[in-house]
């Protein structure tokens, strides 16, 4: 059932969740981040950097973006590598 559950929307947490301070969420058995920009927008990303793996919990958000605390690579809040 993960894969079909996927496929739809699912409420994560509440817009006041979503601040410039990044928070563990677990949905459908997978660890999350939830974290606000400073331009506004709500970004949910897997809890480990692609890069290196180490977690984006302790990642500095920045004015378009995540950045990750070991190695500096950036994500937009969906997902995509900036820098």
């Amino acid at each position: 059932m993960g894969e079909l559950l996927r496929r739809y929307w699912h409420p994560v947490g509440l817009a006041s969740d979503a601040t410039d301070t990044p928070k563990k969420v677990r949905a459908l058995a997978e660890d999350l981040i939830l974290f606000r920009d400073r331009n506004g927008r709500v970004g949910l990303l897997h809890a480990r950097c692609c890069h290196r793996g180490t977690t984006l919990y302790y990642g500095k958000v920045e004015e378009d973006g995540i950045r990750c605390c070991y190695h500096g690579w950036k994500f937009d809040t969906e997902g995509h590598c900036l820098e």
